[in-house]
């Protein structure tokens, strides 16, 4: 009844006389012991550095990444900055520490831990390996009580952790927390998230890691390098002549922007570096900015991304087009992009009925003033008719040269044009997802998406 291999789940087994279907058949009952499969913790693939340390030891960063250890302006655009890229990541490494190759992914509640906490957790681990070592009693007896100390620690500063988010929530920033908090509480009720099996073309299901990394490169390069039929674009005088140089006021301007602790690019440094160096760390930008403006090229790592695949959280999970593509950009770049960003927005008029992208009309108006009509015309039994245009990947479609087109009827400088096309020279990308990671080849003749356009062009072109 059992294969050999198996019989080893065999614990006990006997047969039923007074039950049998027929005289020769009797019911056997057997007794197995089958171990549930533990599960197992995905590993980390990637060594990661620490930034979020960077605000505890940010005085010892802050020294060794002063401006007089970064390098001369003199040198060539990819030289500045593979010699910045070198010292900033050597010195975060020994300051900050890198996640170790290989750690299983768990899931650990330490938001509460304080410094009592951690003394605590290391008495007890040093008292539990030296019981391990010994097998003694009275090490058996020592471990037993650390244990019982750090339960009392933890219990304690989960406590004084409780209270002081309870007192919180009666603040404004507190209602903010209470609606990530219930997100994220959500979010772990999911049965999955996200899955490594994707169908194909066909809708066939592909499980092995080569073809799933190819069919995700077929898609976002199908999805992001298919252009469409456009009618002749007309030709638009440019205007030329010299502008200003980017100022370090400006690089601070656009800095401030920055959101912090964000996601790093493919140089894996973040924008909060230039913010904890202060005004020094405007002036570096900006010089670098310049010279590469004046050189006509940037650095080669800033014309890639990183696209991460995410779940909408609904449809097909396995279905690549159920994913949002978010693209991780250098942070540095993003800065550049920011500063030519304000440039355009002081000359561009944009129109009174455009919401969204610009400063103080959001999207929020013009959907209560939707809402407005439909009631008003509700009360009146009057029929209402409304359009809705789906954009849907229209910006990952467009062509560059509608865009220039764009803003050179704005009356912007021709100057600032080229700048923008410096970040569309080459541009390339790596997908990564559970099966690991798939260069994507990009076009550049204006259909790829890789790089996306600042908000202000993309405005003009609305």
């Amino acid at each position: 009844m059992l294969r050999r291999r198996d019989r080893r789940l065999l614990q006990d087994s006997k047969v039923i006389p007074t039950d049998h279907v027929a005289a020769q058949h009797h019911l056997l009952v057997m007794d197995l012991k089958i171990s549930r499969l533990r599960k197992r913790h995905a590993r980390t693939e990637t060594q990661r550095i620490k930034w979020w340390n960077l605000k505890d030891r940010k005085e010892a960063f802050f020294a060794s990444v002063a401006p007089p250890t970064l390098p001369h302006p003199t040198r060539s655009v990819e030289e500045m900055w593979s010699s910045t890229f070198s010292v900033i990541r050597l010195t975060a490494e020994n300051a900050l520490g890198k996640t170790t190759l290989g750690k299983p992914k768990v899931q650990k509640a330490t938001w509460f831990w304080n410094e009592e906490v951690q003394a605590a957790i290391r008495e007890k681990k040093s008292k539990y390996k030296l019981w391990w070592k010994t097998c003694q009693p009275e090490d058996r007896g020592a471990y037993l009580a650390a244990k019982r100390e750090a339960k009392r620690a933890v219990s304690k500063a989960k406590s004084d952790r409780y209270k002081v988010v309870y007192d919180m929530f009666d603040t404004r920033e507190g209602e903010r927390a209470v609606h990530r908090l219930v997100r994220a509480r959500h979010r772990s009720t999911l049965d999955m998230e996200h899955t490594k099996i994707v169908k194909g073309a066909d809708g066939a299901v592909l499980r092995r890691s080569g073809q799933i990394l190819e069919r995700w490169r077929e898609y976002y390069n199908h999805l992001c390098n298919e252009e469409f039929c456009h009618p002749p674009i007309p030709t638009v005088p440019s205007v030329e002549g010299p502008v200003l140089p980017i100022t370090a006021a400006e690089v601070s301007a656009a800095l401030a922007k920055m959101k912090s602790n964000k996601a790093t690019g493919p140089d894996d440094i973040p924008v909060d570096i230039w913010k904890l160096l202060g005004d020094q760390g405007s002036m570096w930008p900006a010089t670098l900015f310049n010279k590469i403006v004046a050189e006509g090229r940037t650095p080669d790592v800033w014309q890639t991304s990183v696209t991460v695949p995410v779940w909408k959280g609904k449809g097909d999970i396995a279905d690549c087009t159920s994913y949002r593509p978010i693209r991780l950009l250098c942070h540095t770049m993003k800065v550049f992009e920011r500063v030519l960003e304000a440039l355009l927005r002081k000359i561009v008029s944009v129109s009174l009925n455009q919401c969204g992208f610009v400063k103080d009309c959001s999207t929020i108006n013009a959907i209560h003033t939707a809402r407005i009509l439909l009631e008003k015309h509700r009360e009146k039994n009057r029929s209402v008719h409304l359009a809705f245009l789906d954009l849907e990947k229209a910006f990952d479609r467009v062509p560059y040269e509608p865009l220039w087109m764009s803003v050179r009827s704005h009356r912007v400088p021709e100057e600032y044009v080229r700048w923008t096309k410096l970040l569309y020279a080459k541009p390339t990308s790596v997908v990564r997802c559970a099966a690991g990671k798939q260069a994507i080849p990009c076009t550049s003749n204006g259909s790829s998406g890789f790089i996306p356009l600042t908000s202000a062009v993309h405005t003009v072109h609305g």
